[in-house]
């Protein structure tokens, strides 16, 4: 039994050993991230995790959009009540002269 392979360079079809591996390692790499990949889509804890925190987050934005249009609206109104208040005082007292 000889070990003919370890001690001398193969070519294949004119890509050197190193060439293969270099290629080799990058398949690697890429099934690592595909796998990766696959197994956060299959974790539905935590999937159910990010959504609810997602659900949440939107809830949030729109609690406070809401909070904000009520407040708008009785600044407003607020706002709208002195003018009135206003005009009938400088009207009382036009009709007083």
């Amino acid at each position: 039994m000889t070990n003919d392979h370890v001690s001398r360079p193969v070519e294949t079809g004119g890509d050197s050993i190193a060439a293969v591996e270099a290629d080799l390692d990058t398949t690697r790499h890429e099934m690592a991230d595909t796998l990766d990949e696959l197994a956060a889509r299959l974790d539905v804890k935590t999937r159910g995790k990010e959504k609810a925190h997602e659900v949440k987050q939107r809830t949030q934005v729109a609690v406070r959009s809401r909070d904000v249009q009520i407040r708008s609206g009785i600044v407003a109104a607020i706002v709208l009540t002195l003018i009135l208040m206003l005009a009938r005082r400088k009207r009382r007292v036009s009709d007083d002269e």
